[in-house]
């Protein structure tokens, strides 16, 4: 692994209570991936196969819509997308595509697995890690869901408002949403 490479890792948030050798034991499994310019790192729909980390380049995060495509996110150097997959089989819930060249860091879900299953306390530390990530998505989305639904007025019923169902479909989906 490069120097740069390692230290994109190191940086990663969801590595920082790692020793040496459990960092090591994680490094050892990761692999570097290279897109061009409007490659897709993987799509919506496609079963989840890991981590990735966003070494450098930018990556367009996209859902599909009735109207066409839809930029959810752009994310840098140092981002992380697609970190569910390390813990649930779900599909993939949009598309990550580079927008110019980019170099991504990918810790495989079958790897990783294999890691937990042993026991590893790396692979422990890394899924302990994403559900504090994801415990504050939750508990931010709860927040905005409730928020929205206090602004209820008589007009929010109409077609210009968000409906008390929409907003429980709204809470539903960020449940369940990841790359």
């Amino acid at each position: 692994m490069s120097n740069e490479q390692n230290s994109a890792l190191k940086g990663m948030a969801l590595l920082r209570a790692l020793t040496a050798a459990e960092f090591d034991a994680i490094a050892a499994i990761v692999r570097r991936r290279e897109l061009a310019a409007g490659g897709d790192l993987f799509r919506e729909g496609d079963a989840g196969d890991g981590l990735y980390l966003v070494v450098s380049g930018d990556i367009n995060v996209i859902k599909q819509g009735p109207e066409g495509e839809h930029l959810l996110a752009k994310l840098g150097a140092g981002a992380v997308l697609g970190e569910m997959s390390l813990i649930t089989s779900d599909l993939r819930s949009a598309t990550g595509r580079a927008l110019a060249e980019a170099v991504v860091l990918h810790l495989p879900l079958a790897e990783f697995r294999a890691l937990l299953n042993s026991g590893s306390t790396a692979a422990l530390k890394i899924t302990h890690a994403i559900a504090e990530v994801l415990a504050r998505r939750l508990a931010t989305m709860n927040s905005l869901v409730l928020n929205l639904g206090g602004k209820q007025s008589p007009a929010a019923t109409t077609s210009r408002g968000m409906k008390t169902q929409d907003l429980k479909e709204l809470h539903r989906t960020m449940q369940v949403w990841s790359f």
